[in-house]
């Protein structure tokens, strides 16, 4: 009966001389520890060393624990946690192998099991690294001569590669460094009192599970790389080794297009997209349940993996490139990626995946989106409303039948009511009560009111033009001696302008004088935002430049997502409310 999980606490010695054949597979991450950590390591064992070797004591030095995938039925163990510890111990035995060539036939055992030539045997080597790196592993780190040979070596290196010189060069030169009794003590205590846990399980999921609760740091393994390895499994199994690694080095290519965390994104946008609701179960068994083509490995990797792969690059960089319309979606695209939440992705990766031919179409889609986006966030929609609202529009984009035109898409249109619900949102306290949107409600404002072309930079803070808490004598207190008046006016867009790092906000409760000298003068340059020049034309900050003012500012935004309605309520003259100018259309 095959055992779900087993953990033994091993010597050095007995994992590296018994019967363990060590496998990365493919889906795990490049080898990446940089000399810090091999360092570190080296350093750690000598101080035990030398700490074991000063109180006498026998115990056993713990260098942590790795995850196996262990069949009954096969020989090698597949590495789900443990390879970069594996890959540098492995690394360590060669240098000492170098260090001490009276000692080589002894430590080589710990690198490979020697074939019996008469027999046409091969050996049998302790540790097998990804498929793209073992021929060099093999050759560079676990031959005889192999780790001077990379020492020496002048080639230009890459990745995973790179990072096997620098830290057999920094391994080598350590031991070197030791007096000859010192390396001989730290060999045999490395072999003979050192030990890792090893554990292990028959079952992918299950070791991923293992591996999660045993380290919490950051996993190198995600759950992309479960669903890596049962697809190339399913390739493996019916379509061959090679196909396999084929669609392996694709898979490689698409992640390292992307990035990684891009890549994992990409894998929930996915499963939404099938899915169309909340995740309420592992991105792995949901990808599995919901995504029909699974089952069909190879139609997963090209017909949705790389596809929507190559269009999230656009969405999420913003970097489309097309003969008309590009500028335009770009555009849109970058203050989509502004907004804090991602649920807009999945039918923006479905559309521009089935319109990716029509910019003209894109183009008015995005800019639809943005809307109903900032719609969302304006309005501070709860996740559960989001999801349902890009759920339905996905279903609106999907059918056969649709070719595009926004008309169809009846999500995307705002009632008269949800237009009123923005506009008031926009005309009320934006700073207090949005905190989520607020830099972007300015800056998209300040992209609208500036000349076309001028690129806009970010700003580093919001400043209340008229302070929070303005101090007693100044003319802010002339200007609004009613608190409630004051208080209505401090938090919204009329009062509110971006400051680049060059502008000191500790201006905050300047006189406005004052305040616009700091602003426009001085050491720094003339501000490089429009909204906040607009304040150094004014001579004072008053209740009634105010109203003005976030008349036309909010204006902007309401021509700019279309949010007119029929005439029903008249501009206020005080902002006494939260909405002085609800309703003005």
């Amino acid at each position: 009966m095959t055992k779900t999980l087993e953990a033994h606490d091993k010597l050095i010695r007995e994992i590296f001389e018994g019967s363990y054949q060590f496998e990365i597979p493919d889906y795990q991450r490049p080898y990446a520890w940089t000399t810090e950590q091999a360092g570190e390591l080296f350093d750690d064992l000598i101080s035990a060393m030398q700490d074991a070797r000063v109180s006498g004591a026998t115990s056993q030095y713990f260098l942590g624990s790795i995850v196996l995938i262990k069949n009954d039925r096969e020989q090698k163990s597949s590495v789900v946690d443990g390879q970069q510890r594996l890959s540098t111990l492995t690394m360590l035995f060669a240098v000492l192998r170098e260090a001490m060539p009276h000692a080589a036939d002894d430590i080589t055992d710990f690198l490979y099991k020697k074939g019996k030539v008469s027999l046409g045997e091969k050996n049998e080597y302790r540790l097998t690294a990804r498929e793209e790196d073992a021929d060099f592993f093999r050759a560079n780190i676990q031959e005889p001569g192999g780790i001077a040979q990379l020492v020496a070596s002048t080639d230009k290196l890459e990745d995973s590669r790179l990072r096997y010189r620098e830290n057999a060069m920094l391994l080598l030169g350590k031991a070197k460094a030791l007096p000859p009794v010192d390396l001989i003590t730290l060999w045999q205590f490395l072999a003979n009192d050192c030990s890792l846990v090893v554990i292990s399980t028959p079952d992918l999921e299950a070791a991923y599970r293992i591996f999660s609760v045993l380290n919490n740091r950051g996993l190198d393994l995600a759950p992309i790389d479960i669903i890596k390895a049962q697809v190339l499994g399913l390739i493996r199994t019916t379509a061959g080794d090679v196909k396999s690694r084929a669609y392996a080095k694709e898979w490689s290519r698409i992640e390292n297009a992307l990035g990684r965390d891009a890549f994992g994104d990409l894998f929930g946008h996915i499963r939404t997209i099938y899915a169309k609701q909340k995740q309420r179960a592992t991105l792995v068994k949901e990808f599995q349940e919901h995504v029909t083509e699974y089952k069909a490995p190879i139609d997963l990797i090209d017909k949705v993996i790389k596809p929507y792969a190559e269009v999230w690059g656009f969405v999420r960089d913003a970097d489309f490139e097309a003969t008309e319309h590009a500028e335009t979606i770009n555009e849109h695209l970058s203050w989509l990626n502004r907004v804090d939440f991602k649920d807009w992705v999945p039918p923006a990766l479905v559309y521009f995946k089935r319109f990716r031919q029509k910019p003209k179409l894109l183009a008015e889609f995005f800019r639809s989106l943005e809307r109903l986006t900032y719609f969302l966030l304006v309005t501070k929609a709860g996740i559960n409303e989001r999801i349902e609202t890009y759920a339905a529009l996905t279903k609106e984009i999907e059918p056969e039948t649709f070719k595009g035109e926004l008309a169809e898409l009846t999500t995307l249109a705002l009632t008269d009511a949800q237009k009123r619900k923005f506009v008031a949102a926009l005309d009320g306290d934006v700073y207090d009560d949005l905190p989520k949107a607020r830099m972007a409600l300015v800056l998209r404002l300040e992209s609208l009111v500036r000349a076309p072309g001028v690129e806009l930079q970010n700003a580093v803070s919001l400043e209340h033009v008229l302070p929070q808490t303005p101090p007693d004598g100044s003319d802010w207190l002339q200007w609004f001696p009613d608190e409630n008046e004051r208080e209505a006016w401090t938090h919204r867009l009329a009062n509110l302008v971006p400051l680049d790092r060059n502008k000191n906000s500790s201006a905050s409760n300047y006189d406005f004088a004052k305040k616009k000298n700091v602003y426009f003068k001085g050491k720094g340059t003339a501000s490089p935002f429009v909204l906040t020049q607009e304040v150094r034309s004014e001579d004072k900050w008053t209740p009634a430049m105010l109203i003005d003012r976030q008349n036309r500012l909010v204006g902007v935004l309401k021509k700019h997502w279309a949010l007119d309605v029929s005439p029903t309520i008249s501009v206020s003259k005080v902002p006494d409310t939260t909405t002085a100018i609800q309703g003005q259309a």
